[in-house]
């Protein structure tokens, strides 16, 4: 009898799985956000996009890498690893990998809750990835030609949110949320 009730326990398993029936209140629950999105903006997309903007005027592979990319994360005294076109591409796969963060639930700078769940947001967002990936293939290829171009796309990629949610009152008043009327 014990060994028809283990082969009953065993067929039940492998027929509706062991597994339990809800997952785990840590795969459910969204991350916890450490910065609110004005320290997110400077943090990530700001020195990013600036490498990206550089390459207009300067050439990431000529002899004036170590002065381009000011506005970069990255430090001079890091060694070349950072400069020329690997760090034009660390860059726009930086902007691509950090997207996503945008779309966690967070305050604004002025404590109000940063419109994430706004469909134009979302849409900001994916075209922030998309343009990233773009850069970094073409930071990959060396293609200094298609930067020009590239960077405004980056610019406008930006500009989708700043200009509905940013840019609302630059005087210190409403930010991350549509000016009304």
């Amino acid at each position: 009898m014990t060994k028809s009730l283990l082969a009953i326990a065993v067929l039940s398993c492998a027929v509706i799985g062991c597994a339990p029936t809800a997952p785990p209140a840590s795969r459910t629950s969204a991350p916890k956000t450490h910065m609110n999105m004005l320290q997110l903006m400077r943090a990530f997309p700001f020195p990013h996009s600036n490498v990206i903007f550089d390459t207009q005027s300067r050439d990431p592979a000529g002899p004036e890498k170590k002065q381009s990319m000011s506005f970069s994360v990255y430090r001079w005294s890091d060694s070349d690893t950072y400069a020329g076109w690997p760090g034009v591409e660390n860059s726009a796969l930086a902007l691509s990998e950090m997207a996503p963060l945008l779309l966690l639930p967070r305050a604004c700078a002025n404590g109000k809750p940063a419109p994430v769940d706004q469909d134009d947001w979302k849409k900001a967002v994916e075209g922030l990835v998309t343009v990233g990936e773009t850069v970094a293939k073409e930071a990959r290829a060396k293609n200094i030609d298609a930067m020009l171009d590239l960077s405004e796309k980056v610019s406008n990629a930006c500009a989708a949110c700043h200009e509905r949610y940013r840019d609302v009152d630059l005087t210190g008043g409403v930010r991350c949320e549509v000016e009304a009327g």
